[in-house]
């Protein structure tokens, strides 16, 4: 009587337990998974009007996020798998902003990073080119940055550490390319007045390792003129991290010589009009999307290259700073 007793608990405790697990599997939390994503081929997304084609490729590497799920959160907690992790939504926006509105600022950032990327790979090839904008308005202030109080909602970014910013993109990269708790001067137009601020970069919680001041911007004002039509096919690809490798495709079709010499070669790092290669976040996911699409070489910023050399094993990585830098050693790689 009392083994039935035993087994009508036990059983009871396995059924309760097979329903949590199935739950668990549709609760969404307020955390996002993180993982890698795909490693593209560019030549397919990008076509530059009467380009070369080549043998080579380069290929965008990007990280996979998805909404999380309870399930997620106990599993990743618990056995803290080197290919996943997690991020709080919370630590990713303002709380008055909505995810929709957050990845329209990023959908916006990925189109600026693909200005910036024409325009430096058409100075690389010897053309003239024209971009110029109004500055970076501020859309959201964070609580957690150091920004909160002083910069407000309106606020037009003209300058950086004394360098001019035109669009929502050079504000980026000038701050990301600074070490965390460095000062930076921020010249704003208030009211037609011209303000300046001086601010520490914070670390923002769901943004680890990149220095920030905590505010959301974007472009006011873009006008760009280039020599030849160049067409893009990212679909669903958000972000200014691919700038750099964006710039990389299209000045490898501009050019007569493949610069890849047929390898393939996935990167990332931002771009800034003078042609510096900035940090990016999550780079181990990166380094690991290359990996499994069988690159031959991944180029990093040089400030994300202490945490990709971790995760790449048996893959050659590439630290670099600038567009000049990367086509350099790439043509060293050539000759070896």
């Amino acid at each position: 009587m009392r083994n039935k007793n035993l087994e009508k608990v036990y059983s009871r405790l396995i059924g309760i337990i097979f329903i949590l697990f199935v739950i668990s599997h549709f609760i969404p939390i307020p955390y996002q998974v993180m993982q890698p994503g795909i490693a593209a081929e560019l030549s397919p997304m990008i076509e530059v009007e009467g380009g070369y084609k080549n043998e080579g490729e380069f290929l965008l590497t990007a990280v996979s996020s998805r909404r999380a799920v309870a399930w997620d959160y106990f599993y990743i907690s618990l056995f803290q798998p080197e290919d996943k992790g997690l991020t709080a939504l919370s630590e990713q926006m303002p709380e008055n902003m909505d995810m929709n509105e957050y990845i329209d600022l990023m959908a916006q950032l990925m189109e600026e990073s693909k200005l910036q990327a024409q325009a430096v790979a058409f100075k690389q090839a010897g053309y003239e080119v024209e971009v110029s904008g109004e500055g970076a308005k501020v859309v959201e202030v964070m609580k957690e940055g150091s920004a909160y109080n002083k910069l407000k909602k309106g606020d037009l970014i003209i300058a950086v550490a004394d360098k001019k910013v035109e669009m929502a993109a050079d504000a980026v990269n000038i701050i990301r390319n600074r070490e965390i708790g460095d000062t930076v001067e921020i010249t704003v137009l208030r009211d037609g007045e011209k303000m300046t601020f001086s601010l520490k970069t914070v670390e923002l919680k769901g943004n680890p390792g990149n220095p920030s001041i905590g505010v959301l911007i974007s472009s006011q004002g873009l006008n760009y003129n280039f020599p030849r039509e160049v067409k893009f096919n990212t679909k669903n690809i958000i972000g200014p991290s691919a700038g750099s490798v964006f710039a990389m495709e299209i000045y490898n079709q501009l050019i007569k010589k493949d610069i890849t010499g047929g390898r393939r070669i996935a990167g990332t790092g931002t771009i800034s009009l003078d042609g510096e290669i900035g940090r990016i976040g999550g780079v181990k996911f990166k380094v690991m999307a290359a990996k499994s699409a069988g690159a031959d070489l991944f180029f990093v910023p040089e400030e994300n290259y202490e945490t990709a050399a971790k995760y790449a094993g048996d893959l050659k990585l590439l630290k670099v700073k600038t567009i000049d830098g990367l086509i350099e050693l790439l043509q060293r790689e050539l000759q070896s």
